[in-house]
């Protein structure tokens, strides 16, 4: 018997996984649809481009977009273990701090202030270069600046 089932092992639910995995009563299937993060353009950094249709994407776009002179823009979404994380442009960024706090006062989202979750996001951190009031060095996701910044 399963305890927990799990769908999709995208950062969200890997990390979930991994986390209810930590006591060994627990009983965890992680289920993904898509395979091993193995193309070669999931590890390549520019490769991200090229994933908006099939490789490890669902493949999914928008409707014509009336506005954009009836545009379809692709809408790239993981179909891959790692998700999100296995398929990105390799940026890393958090939401301004402004918008967790309205999350909080004009939604009633208690608990998602900027101030409540800025620990977690420490937590997760890994930064090669900060390690502060605001960033983590001891976490899984790694964080530095580019190798070859451009000029």
């Amino acid at each position: 018997m399963t305890d927990y089932i799990i769908v999709g092992a995208g950062p969200a639910g890997c990390v979930l996984a991994n986390r209810l995995s930590e006591d060994p009563s627990n009983s965890v299937l992680l289920l993904e649809a898509g395979g091993k993060d193995w193309h070669p353009l999931i590890h390549m950094p520019a490769g991200f481009a090229k994933m908006t249709k099939g490789i490890a994407s669902w493949g999914w776009s928008t409707v014509p977009q009336k506005h954009m002179k009836d545009r379809v823009f692709w809408y790239t979404q993981a179909k891959v273990v790692g998700g999100g994380s296995s398929i990105n442009a390799q940026i890393y960024t958090r939401g301004n701090a402004r918008d967790y706090d309205a999350w909080e006062k004009e939604e009633g989202l208690a608990g998602w202030a900027y101030r409540d979750v800025l620990p977690y996001f420490k937590r997760a951190e890994n930064n090669q270069r900060y390690a502060n009031d605001f960033h983590g060095d001891q976490g899984p996701l790694g964080v530095s600046n580019p190798i070859s910044p451009l000029p």
